[in-house]
Formats: C-alpha cells, sequence, structure tokens
C-alpha cells in the first residue's frame, strides 16, 4: 500500500493513504491487522479520510511502516462487526469518538456556513426541506393514535413555519438534530462497553484431541473444534451437541428462567450457563461471531432492563404532551393571541425529560466499564442506589480471593499428597477460589494428576461433586454433602480434629468408595481492603451487611468479628442462602448479593442486584446483574457512589426541567420576553443538560484507578 506520512512523533504516526480507499469494514479489518503487528499499541483506520494513526514502540517503527506497504489495496482485511478483545473495544470506542466530533463539527459548521453565505429566501426553502423529516415523524406517531414527544416537535417547526419564523424552525431543527446525534453517541458508547463485558468467557477451555481432554486459551478456539464442558461452566462459543446430554440456563439470551434440555444435535449459544450435565460441543462460531450482538440488544432495549426513572421519564414525557395541546388552545381561547399561546408549544417539559434521563444512565453504565466493571441494565444501577442491604458470600468475596492450602490431612494409609493429587484432579474442572487453592497447592508440590480416567462429573450446587477415578467412586465436598448426603460414615472426634488442626480454616472432605479418605484445611483470610470496603458502604448508607456461608459457625464468627459486621448466617445451604435473601426482601429490605461460586447463582439470582467478582466461577457472573473486572472489593462502594449520583443527578434534571421551563412559559406568556428567545433558551438548556448528562459522575482517579486495575489483572 502506497502511503505519506503527514505528521510524526517518537511512537506515533499518521499516515494518508488517499480518500475513499476504505469502507468502513476494511477500515475495521486494517485496524485489526495492525494491530496484531509486533510493537503497535493502537491503530485507527478512517475511512473517511483514508487516514491511518498509529501508535507503536518506538524501536518498531521500520516493522510498523513495513507492516503498513505489506497491505494490498486489492485485497483488504474486512471485519464487519467490532471485536471483543480488549484492544478492540478501547479501538471502537476512540473511532466512535472520532464520528461524533466530525458529525458534530459538520452541524456547526454547515449551520454557520449558510447564514453567512445562503441568502435568506435559499436558507428559508432549505429549513421547509428539512422539516419535512420532523413533520413525517410527527404524523407517524399521530396516525398510530401516539400524542408523543415528536408530535410536539413537528407542530413547533410546522407552527413556525406557517408563521414564516423560518429562523426559529431552523434553530428547532438544529438544536433537535444536535440533541440526537449526542444521544446517538451516548447509545453507541454503551453498546461498544457493554460488549466485552455481557458474554462471560473463561480465559481456557477443555477441547478434545486425539480422544483426551486438552486445556486450551479461549482465543485459540475455532470453527469445528469440540469443546468438552462440565456442569457449572458458561459456553464461550456457540456450538452444535454432538455427545451428552444437560440442562441450560438459556436466561442471558432468552429472558426464560426455565432451563432448557440439551441432546445431541440441539443448538447451544455463548453466554448461557450449563446448570447439569456433560456436553461435548461442535463450535460453529468461534469467540467473537457468536450472537453476542442479540445479547447487547436486548440489554440496551428491553423494558425490564430500564432505570425506572428511565422508564418514568419516557412515559411522563409523552403523558405531558396532550397537556401542552391543551393549554396552547385553552390560552388562545383566552388570549385570542397565537404568539402567547405558541410559548407552550416552543417551551415544554417533554423534550428535555425524554432526552436528559436515557442520556443520565446510558453513560453512567459507559462510565462504570471505565471504572471496570459491567452493568447489565439501568434498572441495577437504581436498584444500588436504594439498598439498604448487603449480602455476602465469605469464601473468595470477603475473604481472601486467593485462598490457601494450609493443612492436608489424610484419614487411611494414603498419603497427603495421595489425598491432595485425588483432590484436585476433580477440582481442576471448577473455577472456584476454593478449587483453585487446591489445585495450585498441588502444583506446587509438583504433583501429577492429568492421567486420571473420569466417568461423568455430577456436580451437587453448592454441595460437592461425585465423579469416578480410576474406576472407584469418589466424593468431594462439603461436611453436609458427604456425611448425610453420599452417607459416608463420619469419623469419632472428628470435629475436634479439625478444630484442632486448622480452627480458622473452611475444610473440605474426601471420600471413596464412601469411605473418609481425608479433608483438606484452606485458609482464607479476608481480604486486605475489606474492613475498609465495609466502613466506606456504611458511610453511603447501607445499613445492613450481612455474611451467608456454608462453613462452620466457628469459621464464620471468627470473620464476622474481625470485619464488624452486623450479622452472619453459618452452615448454610445453597437453597437456604436464596431463602434467606428472599425473606430479607419481603421484610422490606433492598438486597445486593455479593458472591462468587457455583453454590451462590441460586442466591445472587434471588437479590434485587447480583454481583459477581473478577475471579467469580464463570456460571456466578452469567447469573450476575453486576460484573467486577478487578479483583478488590473497593468497586461495589464504587458502584454504589456512582448509583447514588446518578439518581442525584436525574432528580437535580427533573427540578431544573421544571422550574426553567415553567419561568419560560410564563414570561412568553406574559409578553416579557418574546417567543423566539424562549424557544432558543428552552432548546438550548435541554442542550446543556445533555450534555452535562453525558459527563464524569466519578472523580478522575476512580476512572483512573478502574483501569489501571482491569489492565494489570
Amino acid at each position: 500500500m502506497v502511503f505519506r506520512i503527514v505528521s510524526e512523533l517518537p511512537g506515533r504516526l499518521r499516515l494518508r493513504c488517499g480518500a475513499r480507499l476504505f469502507s468502513d469494514e476494511e477500515a475495521r479489518g486494517v485496524s485489526y491487522a495492525l494491530m496484531a503487528t509486533g510493537g503497535v499499541r493502537t491503530a485507527e483506520v478512517h475511512a473517511a479520510n483514508g487516514s491511518i494513526l498509529l501508535t507503536f514502540e518506538p524501536a518498531c517503527r521500520e516493522d510498523v511502516l513495513a507492516a503498513v506497504r505489506a497491505l494490498d489495496p486489492l485485497r483488504l482485511p474486512s471485519v464487519a462487526e467490532p471485536g471483543l478483545g480488549t484492544r478492540e473495544g478501547a479501538l471502537e470506542i476512540c473511532l466512535e469518538n472520532n464520528r461524533f466530533q466530525v458529525e458534530a463539527t459538520r452541524l456547526v459548521l454547515w449551520r454557520a456556513a449558510k447564514r453567512v453565505l445562503l441568502p435568506m429566501p435559499v436558507r428559508a426553502a432549505l429549513t421547509c426541506v428539512r422539516a419535512v423529516g420532523f413533520v413525517a415523524e410527527g404524523l407517524r406517531h399521530l396516525l398510530a393514535g401516539e400524542v408523543t414527544v415528536e408530535v410536539l416537535d413537528a407542530t413547533a417547526i410546522a407552527t413556525s413555519i406557517a408563521r414564516g419564523s423560518f429562523a426559529e424552525a431552523g434553530t428547532i431543527a438544529f438544536l433537535l438534530e444536535l440533541s440526537s446525534l449526542m444521544e446517538e453517541h451516548v447509545q453507541s458508547r454503551a453498546h461498544l462497553a457493554l460488549r466485552e463485558g455481557m458474554v462471560v468467557r473463561a480465559e481456557s477451555v477443555w477441547a478434545v484431541m486425539d480422544g483426551q481432554d486438552v486445556r486450551v486459551r479461549t482465543e485459540d478456539v475455532t470453527r469445528g473444534m469440540v469443546l468438552h464442558l462440565g456442569a457449572g461452566s458458561v459456553l464461550p462459543v456457540d456450538g452444535t451437541v454432538v455427545e451428552g446430554a444437560g440442562e441450560i440456563d438459556e436466561s442471558s439470551m432468552t429472558g426464560e428462567a426455565a432451563l432448557v434440555r440439551k441432546e445431541p444435535g440441539a443448538t447451544v449459544y455463548a453466554g448461557t450457563a450449563l446448570e447439569s450435565g456433560d456436553l461435548k460441543v461442535s463450535v460453529t462460531a468461534p469467540p467473537g461471531a457468536s450472537r453476542i450482538d442479540g445479547i447487547v440488544d436486548m440489554v440496551e432495549h428491553s423494558s425490564e432492563l430500564k432505570a425506572g426513572a428511565q422508564s418514568r421519564a419516557e412515559h411522563l414525557a409523552d403523558a405531558i404532551v396532550p397537556y401542552s395541546f391543551l393549554a396552547f388552545f385553552g390560552i388562545l381561547a383566552v388570549t385570542r393571541n397565537i404568539n402567547k399561546a405558541m410559548a407552550v408549544l416552543m417551551v415544554d417539559y417533554s423534550c428535555a425529560i425524554k432526552l436528559s434521563t436515557p442520556i443520565a444512565v446510558m453513560s453512567a453504565m459507559d462510565e462504570a466499564v471505565r471504572a471496570g466493571v459491567t452493568v447489565r441494565g439501568g434498572k441495577y444501577l437504581e436498584a444500588l442506589a436504594a439498598a439498604d442491604t448487603v449480602v455476602f458470600d465469605k469464601t473468595g468475596t470477603l475473604t481472601n480471593a486467593t485462598p490457601a492450602v494450609s493443612r492436608v490431612i489424610s484419614f487411611t494409609e494414603a498419603s497427603e499428597e495421595d489425598v491432595l493429587r485425588l483432590a484436585a484432579c476433580i477440582e481442576e474442572h471448577f473455577p472456584h477460589s476454593m478449587a483453585r487453592a487446591i489445585v495450585a497447592e498441588a502444583e506446587r508440590r509438583g504433583l501429577v494428576h492429568d492421567d486420571e480416567l473420569h466417568a461423568e462429573v455430577q456436580y451437587v450446587v453448592a454441595h460437592g461433586i461425585s465423579t469416578c477415578v480410576d474406576g472407584r467412586e469418589v466424593s468431594i465436598g462439603s461436611a453436609h454433602f458427604l456425611f448425610e448426603d453420599e452417607g459416608v460414615a463420619r469419623p469419632e472426634g472428628l470435629e475436634e480434629l479439625v478444630d484442632r488442626e486448622a480452627p480458622a480454616s473452611s475444610v473440605i472432605y474426601i471420600a471413596r468408595e464412601r469411605q473418609l479418605v481425608g479433608a483438606i484445611c484452606v485458609c482464607d483470610p479476608p481480604r486486605p481492603e475489606a474492613a475498609s470496603v465495609l466502613a466506606r458502604l456504611r458511610d453511603q448508607g447501607l445499613s445492613n451487611l450481612v455474611m451467608i456461608t456454608g462453613d462452620s459457625e466457628r469459621c464464620a464468627a471468627h470473620v464476622a468479628g474481625e470485619l464488624g459486621l452486623d450479622g452472619y448466617f453459618a452452615q448454610v445451604l445453597p437453597e437456604d442462602k436464596a431463602a434467606h435473601v428472599a425473606a430479607l426482601r419481603e421484610a422490606g429490605h433492598t438486597v445486593v448479593m455479593v458472591g462468587d461460586g457455583i453454590n451462590d447463582s441460586p442466591a445472587l439470582a434471588t437479590a434485587d442486584v447480583s454481583v459477581a467478582m473478577s475471579d467469580a466461577s464463570d456460571i456466578a457472573r452469567a447469573v450476575a446483574d453486576v460484573l467486577v473486572h478487578d479483583s478488590s472489593l473497593e468497586s461495589l462502594a464504587t458502584m454504589r457512589e456512582l448509583a447514588s449520583r446518578l439518581m442525584g443527578r436525574i432528580h437535580a434534571d427533573y427540578r431544573f426541567i421544571v422550574g426553567f421551563n415553567s419561568l419560560l412559559i410564563g414570561l412568553g406568556v406574559a409578553s416579557a420576553i418574546p417567543i423566539t428567545t424562549a424557544a432558543y433558551l428552552h432548546n438550548v438548556s435541554t442542550l446543556c443538560i445533555a450534555a452535562r448528562n453525558a459527563t464524569p459522575l466519578l472523580d478522575r482517579p476512580h476512572l483512573e484507578r478502574g483501569r489501571m486495575e482491569v489492565a494489570l489483572s
């Protein structure tokens, strides 16, 4: 490809390749191709002027230029949809910012040029042509029996033209277009920010190769590859079941909570959760090519996921319109003065209310992503602001994200290493913090556990795992699971032994052929930031901070006392976790549930708002309403602050809109100011509110910390 260097700084180049050289799809494809070049940080390709903006490691300058030269203008790479990687997402947001700046500048310059270069008759004709679109949209709603904001806007523009006030009509149309452009920009940014966080994908998956399960990186999964998925996992791709059977929660795709039975030949989708069973799936759409856009569209457009304030604003805006027309005809009948009556049409409440609230909500969701959090709907921000209770899971949530094995106890002739190896070969398939601790300890001791043969693994939510290893039945899990559900004999003095060996640890038991083999004690200290975050949440008005855990009374009391919690529930089964959350809601509390494990998913689904940390299991992140992408509880307090400030901004908007526009209407009816001035001030104030609502709610340190922690993770 031929190009010329337009500008250059160390590590930054702008190249010009020629206008209309790239289509939008080719611009994206070239961007992604150049970003795959070693040393390139970003590559922005702009189709409008055929330019390429590159940032890179200064030492790689010649390699970067060589990569551009190697592009064949006749066979440029083409990508239709934005990619899902972090760098691709950041690039798409940069391109969207550029698009908005170009469109807004073009709109403003065109308006200025018309006023300077064109005579009044030509400007009037252009205003009439421009008004056709607004009037047609208003008529469409009116013919459908809807008296909406669009009808009011069309009436104001048409009436201004009928009165010969072409400048007035042009100003209204200009400000409406600018407001619409701003709303579209905020929604596009939120759409791009949500894409990456909406579908939960593990870093690695199990692929079937030569009859063996081999762990591969998710990004290396290709079409036609067969993946082996166990209970508790979230599908990273679209595919077809080729072997096995299971029940899948497709609520992220369909909105239906009922489980769907999947057998060979059935289609499965990325982002859905395998609740039970064991599947081998042939990949039909690898990561980045799945039905993710359908999911994001659902989030953006589903009325159930909109903030209540947003829905109320949209309904209120349309509900006010008939009263505006009624006031118009009433004033006209009393004063016999069309100019005074026009004040009600030119200055209305509906436009500002309908525009400002959605922009505020979508901007807050976009800001959450920049702070390292994905919020799956505006309603959850509103619920976060209203919450008075937070229920925390203990293990991996309040306690350290990287627990460690403190003691391995054998109850047979088997060695500690044998017990740990047996546990690790099973737990490596289940990405929970306790499972990771066991696998990490086995790796630290140099224990190999790759050759065990497994029958179908049956995960019993929050209880444990049953499987076969070397043809022998093995169970691993809580004391309740082994000694009550599985019927394993409990040795005399077991509790005293565990209390003596590991008084503050969580304990996982292992049995083979219904005989207790050993116990693994996992030390799980509180997160370093837990106490300060709890204090910060109290300062934000959350008065009831509770811990819920399946651990022993002794262990739960120790952690609750150390952190100063308001209460705790110990030795709780998963169905009881959900029941505790439901009881709090029935008592009138708005409940936030924070969890990380497969065992937390029922409670997460029951809460008003559910939060999953970055190291949570796939299924917990699939169920959660709020996904934290860093490993700190600080993000929970940050989201509470963001949500509270959002609701404060929306309420302040309402007060200003009602007060200021009422003043303008009063001044217009009293002939204290010209109608054109009142209309201009109304539209400018609406635009200013929309612009203000697109600005950050949080201080910059919050955003920088979120970006840094996500990057480091």
